[in-house]
């Protein structure tokens, strides 16, 4: 898969980097050289140059692309610009970043139908993770649902997940668990590392420090934290 990247931000950098890791073949643009510069050797390929103009933007290999991602924060008028421009000269998907309602509905009104919000998205589970006790993480679905991680309550310890009994106790799914593993560290001192234990069954014993993976309901995870203290 080939991806465009337009803006090397914090956001769009590390966006790059991670589609790397993933396999794709990604070509990371900004009209920073000193962007451009610090991620030559990490990407498939970089350039310097300034999309909001369409002569330089041509030199982009738009047609032969999958997606293209603008990552643009700092300026909304250059993320327009820049927007409309690869609209006009690409039938690739485009997803676009906003950094605030009113861009959002702009770059909406140009038929740009897949949008992000990385930094409310944050906000959003941080304050969820803060106002939540007990949670470690959590990912907002939607206004209702949510994914969180919990420590496990020590009376759970030993326990099966039938035993349990959170889907009709509290309405909520265990997805996984995360369990720690003794690894030994670069300066040979034992430290702690959590696995992911993937698909677990009803029969899969729970240990002391487990992290349960909980789906639920926000008030019916709230509901568990508060019940047992976690």
């Amino acid at each position: 898969m080939k991806i465009i990247v337009v803006g090397l931000g914090n956001f769009g950098g590390s966006l790059s980097l991670y589609l790397m890791e993933k396999g794709a073949e990604v070509i990371g643009v900004d009209v920073r050289m000193n962007k451009v510069e610090a991620l030559k050797d990490k990407l498939t390929y970089t350039i310097c140059l300034d999309t909001t103009d369409e002569i330089a933007l041509k030199q982009l290999p738009l047609k032969d692309t999958d997606i293209v991602v603008i990552s643009i924060g700092e300026d909304i008028g250059a993320s327009v610009t820049t927007t409309a421009l690869i609209k006009k000269n690409t039938n690739a998907k485009i997803i676009g970043r906003a950094i605030s309602p009113v861009h959002e509905t702009i770059i909406q009104a140009m038929g740009i139908d897949h949008i992000i919000q990385p930094e409310a998205s944050f906000a959003k589970e941080l304050a969820s993770s803060i106002c939540l006790k007990g949670t470690i993480k959590t990912m907002l679905l939607d206004q209702q649902f949510e994914i969180a991680e919990v420590n496990l309550p020590d009376s759970f310890d030993g326990k099966s997940i039938l035993e349990t009994d959170l889907r009709k106790k509290y309405n909520i799914n265990v997805i996984t668990i995360l369990r720690s593993d003794m690894l030994l560290g670069v300066q040979e001192h034992l430290k702690n590392s959590k696995s992911v234990l993937g698909v677990i069954s009803p029969e899969t014993v729970l240990r002391k420090d487990d992290v349960l993976v909980l789906f639920g309901k926000n008030n019916d995870i709230e509901n568990f934290n508060k019940k047992y203290n976690v």
